[in-house]
């Protein structure tokens, strides 16, 4: 996922593209129970902040969905996290 994308906040228009094809041929393979563990999020919390791509399984994580999820782990469970703003 391109750094602008992990920096824009979630948005309806994000949402709309939400079953678009995974960016540069990449695979989703991780469960939303993969990226809880790996962030040390609750996986509610997981749904709410990490953007998520539609699969034939269900909802599933690419490895740059899971990153973003690895990064604003220390920030969310510290009560630090803000949801980037689109200026």
């Amino acid at each position: 996922m391109p750094d602008e994308q992990l920096a824009a906040p979630l948005s309806l228009e994000s949402f709309r593209g939400r079953n678009a094809a995974p960016m540069c041929g990449e695979h989703p393979r991780f469960t939303i129970a993969d990226v809880a563990d790996a962030c040390g999020l609750p996986q509610p919390v997981v749904a709410q902040l990490v953007p998520r791509t539609w699969t034939d399984a269900g909802w599933m994580y690419t490895a740059d969905q899971l990153q973003y999820a690895v990064q604003i782990g220390p920030d969310v469970r510290a009560g630090e996290y803000v949801v980037p703003r689109e200026d």
